[in-house]
């Protein structure tokens, strides 16, 4: 399985767009601020994440995402995979 996931740092207001085969890893790797891209926004909570069968779906999606703003990403959450 691969997941887009999408994160927030409240300490910094900013969002983080990926992909990962393991979330709950590489939520523990963006908060031990092993990514250099979001070192400085610990601590970094889940706002989204989608699984996909394969890396094309799941790097498809992480595009489209990246590719818009915060606003428009609503179009692209449903109830059952945004995570409260």
């Amino acid at each position: 399985m691969h997941t887009v996931y999408i994160i927030y740092s409240p300490s910094t207001e900013q969002y983080y767009i990926g992909q990962t085969k393991d979330l709950r890893i590489t939520l523990w790797q963006h908060n031990a601020k092993a990514i250099p891209a979001t070192a400085e926004g610990k601590p970094w909570e889940v706002k989204y994440q989608r699984s996909f069968d394969t890396r094309k779906e799941s790097s498809s999606l992480e595009m489209k995402l990246k590719h818009r703003t915060p606003e428009q990403w609503e179009e692209f959450f449903t109830p059952e995979v945004v995570e409260k």
